[in-house]
């Protein structure tokens, strides 16, 4: 047995509907990978830890993390906010969240995430960036300035680069990497759990 098999057969699988969603996603060939089981509970391990109240999630695909993050505000009394560009994406998880009985502690928006993140206002305890790739570091800026001090920018996919993936999708990754561990509003390191977690602490206000 493996070091992640050993660590997921302990993790309990949480919310029933976060199985319907990956057998639902293995049937499809249009989805993006999901944060997967560790990420998922490492999330909502911070959540109640920070007694989060306010989430922001950039990037649903079928609700997978969302649901792992709406368990975790429903035991905090917090809501996210999630933003999906893909309508068909956005319907999806609308309907995976309400099977789970999470829809009250979820508003979803759809549309461009570098968009809408000027159309809302912080600030948010955490902010979880898995949209576009290009995105990240475009994005940055506006999403230190809507996160409060101590608050956390996690970014998903980290570790594109050392793992070989595409240059189209590893080098912005690796760029916002770079921009994190020398921004001086940030304290930061990197988790080597499913694709990698960027994770960052805004340090002043």
């Amino acid at each position: 047995m493996s070091i992640i098999e050993y660590i997921e057969s302990l993790i309990p699988a949480g919310n029933e509907q976060l199985v319907k969603i990956i057998q639902e996603q293995d049937m499809r060939d249009d989805t993006n990978p999901n944060i997967g089981l560790q990420v998922g509970r490492f999330l909502s391990l911070l959540i109640r830890m920070m007694q989060a109240k306010r989430v922001l999630e950039f990037g649903t695909c079928l609700g997978y993390s969302t649901v792992w993050l709406a368990e975790a505000l429903r035991i905090t009394g917090g809501k996210l906010i999630s933003i999906e560009q893909k309508k068909e994406f956005l319907e999806i998880t609308r309907k995976n969240i309400a099977e789970a009985s999470l829809s009250k502690f979820v508003e979803l928006i759809w549309g461009d995430a570098n968009i809408v993140i000027d159309q809302i206002e912080g600030p948010f305890d955490i902010i979880l960036q898995d949209s576009d790739k290009k995105l990240y570091l475009l994005m940055l800026d506006r999403c230190v300035n809507l996160t409060r001090k101590n608050g956390l920018i996690i970014a998903d996919d980290a570790l594109f680069k050392p793992m070989g993936i595409e240059k189209k999708l590893s080098e912005p990754i690796h760029r916002y990497n770079e921009q994190i561990f020398s921004d001086e509003r940030l304290f930061s390191t990197l988790l080597p759990i499913g694709d990698g977690l960027a994770i960052s602490v805004k340090l002043t206000d």
